[in-house]
């Protein structure tokens, strides 16, 4: 079993109502009247929750200042809970933001200001939706039944399945290719290969049991798992095919040729958690073990990370922790690494930052 799951609580699941809302044919008109006025320098943090809680979230704040908006920013737009963990936060070209919420089993597509536009309640033979990726008017998103799944953004509908492999987590676009890890909790070693134009054939690399995380950096690809002994290895899934293991990482994220990593490791006898922070040259292909940033606040070395984030407009890196029993915390360094400020999410496990600026 998923090495996470133990962290969360209960198994049950909130109960959505099936069905699609309308949706806009002009994905450029901004047809909502948002109940809060957003700033142009936006950010949305999609706030995982606790399982069986319905508590998952989004909070927002201005990336200029830092300053979040105090409650839940879906509920005061929409007046209703978003659901049972969320899992993926993402934005098209038009500003439109879809986010997947797993154990709820449905997406929902928003505006520029996190106002409803349209919901998909995924059909139950696919499973929980996890991971998304866009690519044209499509979105592919991986379900736990096993499947990569193909929607049509603009009619939120569902329009091909592939079957990839049990349990897949973190989908990319690469090259003209999905490549997804298939995680089957602990069971599979393999990331799966799509070619997006035919979207039939499935080919695999093997990498570490239990992959979880894959990202592309120019051109390279990188994968990230759990394994049983609670440690996170990681490594370069090469061109030709083979795996190089690099490491162990528990949380990521990528700006230029840079790819910023942290690993935190539990003392599960005493629960104390010690993170390291380095980067790693990906032209170069070397590892620098000094930490990346500066004048980090303590409590960072002893704390859970949960995510890493980067302003694709500025370089800044965020990093969020989790205690999995309190709202998150949110540390802000400025591309140099100097850090700039601390600030509470809003909501439980702080798992993506989505930035925009329109």
């Amino acid at each position: 079993m998923k090495i996470r799951s133990f962290i969360f609580g209960a198994l049950s699941m909130l109960a959505l109502a099936a069905g699609f809302t309308s949706c806009s044919d002009d994905d450029n008109d901004d047809i909502s009247k948002p109940n809060v006025e957003l700033a142009k320098t936006r950010a949305f943090v999609l706030d995982e929750g606790n399982k069986g809680n319905n508590n998952a979230g989004i909070t927002y704040f201005d990336w200029t200042e830092d300053a979040t908006f105090s409650s839940d920013l879906f509920v005061a737009q929409n007046k209703h809970q978003l659901g049972d963990v969320g899992q993926d936060i993402i934005a098209d070209a038009n500003g439109n933001i879809y986010v997947i919420v797993s154990v709820s089993r449905y997406i929902t597509k928003l505006d520029k200001n996190c106002v409803e536009k349209a919901t998909l309640q995924m059909p139950e033979e696919l499973g929980d939706p996890r991971y998304g990726v866009l690519d044209g008017e499509n979105l592919y998103v991986t379900c736990y039944g096993g499947y990569i799944a193909r929607i049509n953004t603009k009619t939120m509908k569902v329009t091909g399945k592939v079957a990839i492999g049990q349990n897949p987590e973190y989908i990319i676009k690469e090259n003209g290719s999905l490549y997804c890890t298939n995680s089957g909790w602990g069971s599979d070693n393999r990331v799966a290969k799509v070619e997006i134009p035919a979207f039939e054939a499935v080919s695999y690399y093997d990498v570490m049991y239990n992959p979880d995380r894959i990202i592309a950096v120019n051109g390279h690809i990188f994968v990230q798992g759990y394994d049983y002994d609670y440690s996170y290895p990681w490594g370069e899934l090469k061109s030709d095919g083979t795996f190089l293991n690099k490491g162990q990482a528990s949380a990521w994220a990528a700006y230029g040729n840079t790819l910023y990593l942290a690993y935190s490791e539990t003392n599960w006898s005493t629960y104390a958690t010690t993170t390291k922070f380095y980067t790693y040259d990906v032209e170069n292909g070397t590892l620098n073990e000094a930490s990346p940033l500066k004048n980090a606040p303590e409590e960072l070395a002893t704390a859970s990370v949960y995510s890493m984030n980067v302003n694709p407009y500025t370089g800044d890196l965020y990093i969020t922790t989790s205690d999995f029993v309190n709202n998150g915390k949110i540390y802000h360094f400025a591309s140099d690494g100097s850090f700039i400020k601390k600030f509470d999410s809003t909501g439980l496990n702080s798992r993506k930052i989505l930035f925009l600026n329109d």
